[in-house]
């Protein structure tokens, strides 16, 4: 099983892939670490955007991609050109999207905490929410 965690910030979408094989779980590298929208209010670059995202699914083989769900109201909300890469994402064709409440995510991880240290993936610091989305769901899935 391939996860790709997705945590979306402004006009992109920071991503981390986890691959997880007989219960033991490790982190493909891959060709980009980010995919970027460059104007949400645009159509074109919307679907350019799902396209790009799309692509990168099918050539990873991606069987689930966990999105990190933000407030929709209050101090800590999410602005409008990310809900709209939202959407983008959870109206792609044939591709699995689940949204990931951070109550759910902890209560996931205190079921089962992250064996290693996040230092120690190797994956750099603003990767550090999608990754935990990712291994959150793996953690919530799996049976312990």
């Amino acid at each position: 099983m391939v996860i790709c965690g997705v945590e979306l910030s402004g006009n992109d979408a920071i991503i981390s892939l986890l691959k997880v094989e007989e219960d033991i779980f490790h982190l493909p590298d891959c060709r980009v670490r980010r995919v970027t929208c460059q104007n949400p209010d645009r159509a074109d670059d919307l679907r350019y955007f799902q396209k790009t995202f799309a692509k990168l699914i099918e050539d990873y083989q991606i069987d689930n991609v966990v999105i990190r769900a933000r407030l929709k109201k209050g101090k800590f909300a999410g602005g409008a050109d990310g809900f709209k890469l939202e959407a983008a994402l959870q109206l792609m064709p044939n591709v699995n999207v689940t949204l990931l409440s951070a109550t759910e995510q902890k209560e996931n991880l205190k079921k089962y905490p992250l064996p290693i240290t996040f230092a120690e993936t190797g994956l750099k610091k603003f990767q550090e929410p999608a990754f935990m989305a990712a291994f959150a769901y793996y953690a919530g899935q799996h049976e312990w």
